[in-house]
């Protein structure tokens, strides 16, 4: 009897942890289910919150003027508390658990600490690295991610945020803004990459910062 119980509780414990909305980000063949469904939980909130944000508008629609807001003169620039949520981050610290965040992400500090100028001087080193994070190029989300997709734009801003570590948030939104098309944003998959990219990445920083 027991045992029976165990069983019910475990397999109780294990559904409620599991994401209300079904994605599908096509990356099964990469990612453990346990990614998956971490993924699916922090693209599942962030939505959520957004379309708190803009007044349940069309979805698509809501991602390019989230993007616009980076770079656009005269747009409403999220608030603060938009990204100092406490919520964000224990999602954050979901990610990190479950060792999903290290296959997305690196510090900036850890990215760029190889990185010599003509002089054999360190380049971007600056103490406020630590405070942020960016794409992993050795992590397999960003493998994932370039051979799962079939946007060309999304494959190019993961390559150039690679490329260009430490880069502003307002350069990579203008960036990838200007080559993306609404329609392919009903990819479950390229919103994860906006969702991870443009507010988890800057929850992170803001919550460091704020912290000081």
């Amino acid at each position: 009897m027991k045992k029976v119980f165990f069983i019910l509780f475990i397999s109780s414990f294990f559904c409620h942890s599991q994401t209300n909305k079904k994605f599908d980000f096509e990356l099964d063949n990469c990612l453990s289910a346990l990614d998956i469904n971490e993924l699916s939980h922090a693209l599942e909130y962030f939505e959520n919150e957004l379309q708190q944000r803009y007044k349940n508008e069309n979805l698509n629609t809501v991602y390019l003027k989230y993007l616009e807001s980076f770079y656009v003169p005269g747009e409403e620039n999220p608030e603060l508390e938009f990204f100092l949520n406490k919520d964000a981050l224990k999602i954050i610290e979901r990610l990190k658990s479950s060792n999903t965040f290290d296959k997305i992400w690196i510090s900036l500090s850890e990215a760029v600490s190889l990185m010599r100028d003509d002089n054999g001087d360190p380049i971007l080193n600056d103490p406020d690295n630590d405070k942020f994070i960016i794409i992993n190029e050795n992590g397999v989300y960003q493998e994932c991610v370039r051979s799962s997709t079939n946007s060309s734009i999304i494959k190019l801003y993961v390559q150039f945020e690679m490329d260009n570590p430490g880069m502003s948030f307002t350069l990579s939104a203008r960036f990838l803004r200007r080559g993306l098309k609404e329609k392919e944003l009903d990819s479950d998959l390229n919103r994860l990459v906006i969702a991870l990219g443009f507010y988890y990445e800057y929850s992170y920083m803001m919550n460091n910062y704020n912290e000081d």
